[in-house]
């Protein structure tokens, strides 16, 4: 409720504290936005409290009264720092009810036994907090645009991924419609070329046929005119009559495999293709994740080969290791193997890792390496390490259900070295295991694909 002095500086129209004032004949006083409402509202002019009528809408303003009020109003905003209570300073600050309270307040009984602190001093902590928060805020804002530029730039690089995927597609789709278009261009030729041979034995065959079919003809045509002559002619040329009938060709035989034979051509012709593509195929048992290679690499373009290349763009997505390593697709369960050639890289390092793909820093390895011309085993922890032979292709062997990783030379099958199943990493949903790679050369590190085979079992 507001007080007599408030009332006293209230338009009496709008019940709000005066607004350009101004004082009717009557001597009554409105805000001038009021009068002229009322005007329009009543049609007339006549005071909207005693119904005193004046000439015109444009009175004078009252100075003295707007004086009052603005004097009114900056004593308001400066009574901010009185008690409502005692009118006295705010000088203390209760620390258990965490409000500002005067002298008087302090001894009062609402107050008793509360812990009190001067306005000064709190003052200074409370804006020390404060400018802290802001700190933090200005932090959290900064690392919110940061994170939006860095989505941006995803976003940007979403699209150049999909045009690389595309043309990636094309190639491999168009290299199998080349085969293919060759596969059915030399089975269309081999048909044609069986046509050929046999339509040409075939043509051999009549020929021959309609050669003896005359002879055959003229013996016959030759005994009918004997049988039809004298007795003395009959008997002089009957040897050489017999003579001919003995002489004809045996009964004739149709060629044996003269039609084309379709069963070569066109019998299982689909898994007979799809044999011969396996010479054009390889199948890599690890395929590394380009989302998760640091900037300096530079993975093949079936993904199966790794070196340290001059840094290119790429957005900071969390799954991206700041170290020079990428990682394989996950290992799910049961067993896994895949060979890697060193050859002559300088720098490197083979193995698994574990932990969760998009903490990339708190990953855990099992590897084996070589670096400063010298080869470690499992993180370097045993210091250098020598090879009983010399590393080109590597083995990896993983399996989960012995719960063991071991390591050994594929080109002379010797066994290099093999964790013991106590240091089995613990894997959840979120903790998985992946193959792991790490370069610091540009020789890369190849994967060798597995040899494809094409088999059949009966049921």
């Amino acid at each position: 409720m507001a007080s007599p002095a408030e009332d006293h500086l209230q338009c009496p129209a709008c019940l709000e504290s005066f607004k350009d004032p101004v004082m009717l004949p009557c001597s009554h006083n409105f805000c001038r936005a009021c009068v002229q409402q009322w005007c329009e509202y009543k049609g007339d002019r006549a005071c909207p409290v005693c119904r005193t009528e004046f000439s015109s809408i444009d009175v004078p303003q009252n100075l003295a009264l707007k004086n009052i009020c603005e004097v009114f109003s900056q004593a308001s905003v400066e009574s901010d720092d009185i008690c409502s209570l005692h009118k006295e300073k705010l000088k203390l600050f209760c620390v258990d009810h965490q409000e500002l309270v005067c002298l008087i307040c302090k001894d009062a009984k609402i107050h008793a036994g509360h812990k009190f602190c001067p306005l000064i001093e709190v003052h200074e902590d409370h804006k020390d907090k404060l400018q802290d928060g802001l700190q933090d805020a200005k932090k959290r804002l900064k690392d919110y645009n940061e994170t939006r530029d860095n989505c941006n730039e995803q976003a940007t690089y979403i699209k150049v991924q999909r045009e690389q995927v595309e043309n990636k597609i094309k190639m491999d789709f168009e290299e199998l419609r080349r085969f293919l278009q060759a596969e059915e261009d030399a089975r269309l030729s081999a048909v044609r070329e069986e046509e050929e041979e046999k339509s040409r034995m075939m043509k051999e065959k009549i020929q021959a046929l309609s050669r003896d079919i005359a002879d055959v003809s003229d013996v016959i045509r030759s005994i009918e005119q004997q049988l039809t002559s004298d007795p003395v002619s009959f008997m002089k040329n009957f040897k050489t009559a017999m003579t001919k009938i003995q002489k004809l060709p045996d009964k004739p035989k149709l060629l044996s495999g003269a039609l084309l034979d379709e069963v070569k051509h066109v019998g299982n012709l689909k898994f007979s293709v799809w044999e011969h593509m396996k010479e054009m195929v390889s199948y890599s048992p690890v395929i590394l994740d380009p989302n998760t290679a640091n900037a300096a690499l530079s993975l093949s373009e079936d993904l199966t080969s790794v070196s340290c290349q001059k840094e290119h763009q790429c957005p900071k997505n969390s799954e991206r290791s700041e170290w020079k390593c990428v990682l394989g697709s996950a290992l799910v369960s049961q067993t896994h193997m895949w060979d890697v050639e060193v050859g002559d890289n300088r720098h490197w390092g083979l193995g698994v890792a574990w932990g969760d793909s998009c903490l990339p820093h708190d990953i855990k390895t099992r590897c084996i390496a070589f670096r400063d011309d010298k080869h470690r085993k499992f993180g370097g922890s045993f210091g250098s390490w020598n090879p009983p032979v010399k590393l080109q292709k590597i083995r990896v062997h993983v399996d989960m259900n012995k719960r063991s990783i071991s390591f050994s030379e594929s080109h002379t099958n010797t066994e290099l070295c093999k964790t013991k199943p106590s240091s089995w990493p613990h894997l959840s949903d979120n903790m998985k295991m992946f193959p792991y790679f790490y370069t610091t050369d540009k020789v890369p590190l190849q994967m060798i694909p597995l040899a494809c085979r094409v088999t059949t079992q009966s049921q």
